[in-house]
């Protein structure tokens, strides 16, 4: 027999062995538990567009509009009925920000040091303004009031902008080392800023006023989720090649950590729940027997106080984290294809929801009540949850 076939067979016995282990646990009871309406939190597609393939995503302050940017720098916006707003290509462009109640987009290029500009848009495509920028562009905000804008550069600045659609305005600080990415508090009075270069997490007014800092021992910088409530902030290290184990944080709202855990994975996914009372995280690893390997994926819930709740997945049901439901009392992943699965506290699936084809890029709105998806059929899908 080849070393091939040995393989293959290793790899066969490990997924039957695994498999074992998974009906002996009972793993994804569908419909093994009677639920309210209410507790289902059924998703159901509002629109689909057909559009370019996005490499960026956004939903507005209140979930009313939807944008993205294609890759070869096209903005498109839509509002909450589906029906397009305007599109137009933009060079080097990579991400939009809607603020105002769709009154204005703000288009920027990420990471990229010849295109130094932040444009502003009307509500009806016209170019408002374009201010230059010192170092590219990091990331970007918007607050839940649509009032501010925010944008890092590798200058270490954070650019704050008021978005009047008729006379857009802004003011700028630095801050101690690159702002790697940013959110603002859901009260809009805050921002909320994860540094690199020297790691801190840091809280400052709209003023720039330092109200609160939490420096870093690593030089692995935390991607940053207030919850909807404003209770809790959530940090997700990633894992790296040199750093196997991801990292999960959590702060209350004034920076006191409050527990941290390691996730042994790669493709680490987490997302606080919008009352604050959950943490979930999905991942990968992979599983090695002899000459072979597989991958595994998972998805686990952690209550406020970092205790593990349950954790789902394996070899034949592979969950990517797409959001947490509007009362956080469930998880909506998809399987790696073309549907979304909505999974109770304790790991039962309530719904489920197949589009027209695999699903390539989403991302949900603060309160998980709608997921905006670009699936492999060429459609945008707007999914609605509840």
């Amino acid at each position: 027999m080849t070393t091939l076939s040995h393989a293959r067979l290793g790899l066969v016995r490990l997924s039957r062995a695994l498999l074992a282990v998974l009906i002996s646990h009972a793993v994804f009871c569908v419909g093994a538990m009677p639920t309210s309406a209410a507790d289902r939190e059924n998703m159901s597609v509002r629109w689909k567009r057909p559009v370019d393939q996005p490499q960026s995503l956004t939903i507005s302050a209140g979930g009313l509009f939807y944008g993205g940017v294609g890759k070869d720098g096209t903005v498109w916006l839509f509002d909450g009925d589906g029906e397009l707003l305007w599109k137009k290509q933009i060079e080097g462009a990579t991400d939009v920000l809607i603020a105002r109640n769709g009154q204005t987009s703000l288009v920027y290029s990420r990471l990229n040091p010849v295109h130094l500009h932040v444009y502003f848009f009307r509500k009806d495509g016209r170019l408002l303004w374009q201010h230059e920028i010192e170092g590219s562009a990091w990331s970007g905000a918007v607050s839940p009031d649509g009032e501010y804008a925010a944008v890092t550069t590798g200058g270490k600045y954070v650019y704050l902008y008021t978005p009047d659609p008729d006379k857009p305005r802004y003011r700028r600080w630095r801050l101690k080392g690159i702002g790697h990415c940013l959110a603002f508090t859901p009260d809009s009075k805050k921002l909320v800023v994860g540094t690199w270069q020297e790691s801190t997490t840091a809280c400052y007014d709209l003023d720039g006023n330092l109200e609160w800092m939490d420096p870093q021992d690593s030089d692995r910088q935390y991607e940053l989720q207030i919850s909807a409530d404003g209770r809790r902030i959530l940090g997700l290290r990633p894992s790296m090649q040199h750093s196997p184990l991801a990292e999960l944080c959590l702060w209350d709202s004034q920076g006191k950590r409050l527990w941290r855990r390691d996730v042994e994975g790669f493709d680490v996914l987490a997302r606080v729940s919008p009352r604050s009372q959950y943490v979930a995280v999905s991942y990968a690893k992979v599983l090695s027997h002899k000459t072979s390997e597989a991958v595994e994926r998972r998805v686990a819930v952690y209550d406020s106080k970092g205790e593990l709740l349950w954790g789902k997945g394996g070899l034949f049901f592979g969950p990517r984290l797409v959001a947490l439901s509007p009362t956080g009392s469930s998880v909506i992943v998809s399987d790696g294809s073309r549907s979304l699965y909505n999974i109770g506290k304790r790991g039962r699936i309530l719904s489920k929801h197949t589009l027209g084809g695999t699903i390539r890029r989403a991302v949900a709105s603060e309160d998980g009540r709608r997921i905006l998806l670009y699936c492999a059929d060429g459609q945008l899908y707007l999914v609605d949850v509840g």
